[in-house]
């Protein structure tokens, strides 16, 4: 059976060569690239048994179940690499992190003990006896009943919403993806700058990166400096957003 991603899954294109715009529509893209900035993953990569971490349980789960994100040359091909990449006989890292469980999704008879049990087991199902003694008036009414405790119902679909969510991660809350894709912009171009000892403004980053903010149009000069202080301010927020992803991120949290 196919699994089912709540959030876009990234597609490839090509697996030998995968399509940037492609990979940066899904989320999780982001939530790999923020692992491979934290420098105490990247340690753990380096070296799984050190002392430090031992009492970590948070990025130890993280680490037993995102592996190893060290990577050279395009991440792009890196990151294809690392969500094909089997970790069982049946899975990908991709679905094994990210899919939904594999469940029954239609209204079906139980009809043996083991599919009860998983249907019981399931959180994402009901299970629900009816006694055929009773009148279809009662049965209605005591459904009714269940369902009012029991299950909430909205209007349009909701798949998308992540909070619905039963995989083994998942994001905390709806994200966009160009938010992401600007901050780790942001981000990655100051590691680059800081790793050539150069110093670069926030309005020649911006500029790097295609940041752009409203300006006002009343006074040539005074508009020039607004529009400094308004660059800045974004480029400091996108900065914000990869750093504090790239914190939680060994929490197994993003977003």
């Amino acid at each position: 059976m196919r699994r089912y991603f709540i959030t876009q899954h990234p597609t490839f294109g090509s697996y030998a060569k995968p399509i940037r715009s492609k990979i940066e529509t899904s989320p999780y893209f982001f939530w790999w690239l923020a692992l491979t900035h934290n420098s105490d993953y990247i340690e753990l990569c380096n070296n799984p048994s050190a002392n430090r971490f031992k009492t970590n349980n948070d990025i130890l789960k993280v680490y037993k179940d995102f592996g190893d994100v060290r990577y050279e040359g395009d991440k792009y091909i890196a990151f294809t690499k690392w969500w094909r990449s089997k970790v069982n006989d049946t899975e990908t890292r991709g679905e094994y992190l990210f899919a939904e469980p594999t469940t029954i999704n239609k209204v079906m008879l139980i009809e043996d003990i083991d599919t009860a049990i998983q249907s019981v087991d399931d959180e994402s199902s009901l299970l629900i006896r009816i006694p055929k003694a009773l009148t279809r008036r009662q049965i209605d009414m005591s459904i009714e009943r269940i369902f009012s405790k029991e299950m909430t119902f909205e209007k349009g679909r909701q798949t998308r919403n992540p909070t619905r969510s039963n995989a083994r991660y998942s994001l905390t809350n709806p994200i966009k993806v160009e938010t992401y894709k600007m901050a780790f912009d942001v981000y990655e171009h100051i590691l680059l700058a800081n790793s050539n000892d150069e110093k670069v403004s926030n309005y020649k980053l911006a500029k790097a990166v295609g940041l752009k903010v409203g300006s006002r149009t009343t006074d040539e000069a005074y508009d020039k400096a607004y529009e400094h202080r308004k660059i800045s301010v974004a480029v400091t927020r996108k900065k914000k957003t990869a750093i504090d992803a790239i914190s939680n991120v060994v929490e197994g949290k993003f977003g």
